[in-house]
């Protein structure tokens, strides 16, 4: 419950709101962790396995894209995303892609119809293909092993 709400939130909110939301949390993860409010916090995610509020955004996205792309939703959702190759008559590899419709506003790139594609072009078409609670349990390491590129 508290994860769906946040998510919400996440994906509705302006970036100011984001920015408080995202400082309350790295106070948290200093606190929790023991560290210096002073030092950076991407190596204390590392350390601790866990992800930024924008990576769990994204993750819960991903998680979303991959239960469409696999038929898990309701019928309800089937209008949400357009496949590329319901869009362009090619042969191109597009299969497994969506169409990211365009948009005008900050509000509108703010919205999962345009999130949700790009974030689902973006992981390897490998992690496409596993499992779910294994290609998440792998996205999310792949995500925290970045951290540790930027330390």
């Amino acid at each position: 419950m508290f994860n769906d709400s946040v998510f919400q939130f996440v994906t509705s909110a302006t970036k100011t709101s984001l920015h408080r939301l995202n400082t309350i949390h790295n106070k948290i993860i200093k606190t929790i962790s023991w560290s210096s409010f002073r030092c950076h916090v991407t190596p204390v995610y590392s350390q601790l396995n866990l992800l930024k509020l924008e990576d769990i955004h994204q993750l819960e996205i991903a998680k979303l894209m991959r239960n469409f792309h696999s038929n898990r939703m309701p019928n309800t959702f089937d209008r949400l995303f357009t496949a590329v190759n319901c869009v362009h008559e090619t042969r191109s590899s597009t299969s497994g892609q969506y169409f990211c419709h365009p948009v005008c506003s900050q509000y509108g790139k703010r919205s999962i119809k345009f999130k949700g594609p790009r974030i689902w072009q973006q992981i390897d078409s490998s992690l496409k293909k596993l499992p779910a609670i294994i290609s998440k349990k792998r996205y999310k390491n792949l995500i925290v092993e970045s951290y540790k590129n930027h330390e």
